[in-house]
């Protein structure tokens, strides 16, 4: 049979894919097969045009047909590296973003920005580095499966020991206990400190132990509503009511605990300097607290983004 241009653009459209030194020996072989199927179907009584179409479909998709000549794979992350990929994924993103959206508020608030600036301008970049990790870590990934000499490799060889608790041990009873009470002793402390201290000023007012731009601010509010929430994600942890949702509520409950912590140090409003000042204690005490606190927060964001990762890998 003569070639006519629908064989022609398949054939191009094939052999476009394979190496140039595949293309002449894979061009003829398609022909040879083409020409046999159509000949067999018009001497099953189709027309030539008809017999050549049924032909071509029969043998697929050109980027299929391509793919199977030269072993290239058909998704973007095949099953081998699948799990590698997912796994530094979900590490990334619960740990990276959290934090660089922390880190972009602390900055914003202790140069003075407006809250809705702060908190607008923190939710977009840290959505846009969401973005650009899933798009970069994804793109590697796909390279990585384009490469011959490690598309059959697993990154990361999985063992027994990889495997997380049960959601039954992501909370003991103990662990749940001591937390339940240190968070009753936060909020305790926080509500009791306007109303007892041990110091007075010259007016007869009581002089409380934390600076009382915390309620000027309402930051009072988040203070004394993260260590609820967070007994209650305790609570569901412990029951084994873990589920990827509650992960992500529990980790922004936790990055903004730290949060305010963080910018109440870094903004000098979380001790009281006249506390310090009527118990004879150095000032330079309440910068040493600041920074603790401030250290102390981030590590606790990281933490708990880890922490909420392997919880839901474990349900």
């Amino acid at each position: 049979m003569t070639s006519t241009p629908l064989t022609d653009r398949y054939i191009t459209a094939v052999v476009r894919g394979v190496p140039e030194k595949q293309r002449t020996d894979l061009e003829k072989e398609l022909r040879a097969s083409l020409a046999d199927a159509i000949d067999d179907r018009m001497a099953a009584g189709a027309d030539a045009k008809t017999a050549e179409h049924d032909a071509i479909l029969e043998l697929g998709d050109p980027i299929e047909l391509t793919a199977r000549y030269t072993g290239r794979p058909l998704t973007l992350i095949g099953p081998v590296l699948y799990a590698d990929w997912r796994r530094l994924l979900t590490v990334l993103e619960f740990i990276v973003v959290p934090i660089v959206f922390a880190a972009l508020v602390v900055v914003g608030i202790v140069r003075g920005d407006t809250p809705g600036g702060v908190i607008g301008g923190a939710v977009w970049t840290a959505f846009s580095v969401a973005v650009q990790l899933a798009f970069w870590v994804t793109a590697t990934f796909a390279l990585i499966e384009r490469t011959p000499s490690m598309a059959r490799k697993k990154l990361v060889p999985w063992t027994p020991d990889m495997l997380p608790e049960t959601s039954a041990k992501l909370t003991s009873r103990t662990e749940f206990v001591v937390e339940s009470t240190l968070a009753a002793l936060v909020i305790t402390a926080l509500l009791l400190s306007p109303l007892v201290s041990p110091f007075t000023d010259a007016d007869g007012t009581l002089i409380p132990f934390f600076d009382p731009w915390i309620w000027r601010s309402w930051l009072i509010v988040p203070l004394v509503a993260v260590p609820l929430l967070q007994v209650g994600a305790n609570a569901l942890k412990l029951r084994g009511r873990w589920t990827l949702p509650l992960a992500v509520g529990a980790t922004a409950v936790d990055i903004a605990g730290a949060v305010v912590i963080i910018v109440l140090g870094a903004t000098d409003h979380l001790l009281n300097h006249d506390f310090f000042v009527a118990a004879g204690w150095p000032l330079e005490a309440v910068g040493v607290v600041n920074v603790v606190v401030i250290v102390v927060g981030a590590l606790a964001i990281a933490t708990s983004a880890w922490e909420n990762i392997r919880s839901v890998r474990a349900v």
